[in-house]
């Protein structure tokens, strides 16, 4: 059985860096499958701040969108932070 990966550090969905991957490792840590994986990371950490939201708000967010598009869109709408072209992980 091969390990779980969360996307790759420079995949960016809806014009958001960091989004897919925090959203993987959020659902994988809601489902008990994060393995060696830390959610929420330092990385993670700066991430949500800049956002406004908490660990357990983003997991909660992540978990209930069904599809990247999904997930973007209520990020956005919950996020402090709207034009994120220039967040640097």
């Amino acid at each position: 059985m091969e390990e779980w990966k969360p996307r790759g550090r420079d995949v960016v969905i809806g014009g958001v860096p960091w989004l897919a991957r925090i959203a993987d490792k959020a659902r994988a840590k809601a489902d008990g499958t994060i393995g060696d994986y830390i959610y929420p990371c330092p990385i993670d950490q700066r991430f949500l701040a800049e956002a406004g939201l908490s660990a357990e708000e983003f997991m909660n967010l992540a978990t209930s969108a069904k599809t990247d598009d999904e997930l973007v869109n209520a990020f956005l709408e919950k996020s402090k932070r709207k034009d994120w072209s220039s967040f640097q992980p």
